[in-house]
């Protein structure tokens, strides 16, 4: 579908090590460090795309910040095809900007599209 692009990817990584993340994907990947605002997230440059990293106390399997965006300009195209399809989207006000639906995939993955 060529409406759809990767926005961004979200990973945890474990707080106490922020300089050992940072040193690997800055230097040794060579991704560049995108300013993030909030001084513990950590944001790098993915081609069009961003990889944004939280910080987690422990990596828990139970609460998971890890998701996949996706730009889409088919937004309402995509919501009524995942509800007919059984899905239940958790979305944003129709007046935000950008329009964001979450929804996960069979297998428990976060999916955000943004429209």
């Amino acid at each position: 579908m060529s409406s759809l692009s990767i926005e961004s990817v979200q990973l945890p990584f474990l707080a106490q090590r922020l300089d050992a993340v940072r040193e690997f994907y800055h230097r040794v990947i060579g991704l560049d460090e995108v300013a993030c605002g909030d001084g513990q997230r950590l944001r790098f440059a993915l081609g069009e795309a961003t990889l944004s990293l939280s910080p987690v106390d422990e990596v828990s399997r139970a609460v998971r910040p890890d998701y996949l965006a996706i730009k889409t300009r088919a937004y309402d195209d995509i919501l009524a095809r995942l509800t007919r399809a059984g899905h239940h989207p958790v979305c944003s006000l129709p007046e935000a900007s950008p329009r964001v639906m979450y929804v996960k995939d069979p297998s428990g993955n976060q999916l955000a599209f943004l429209g």
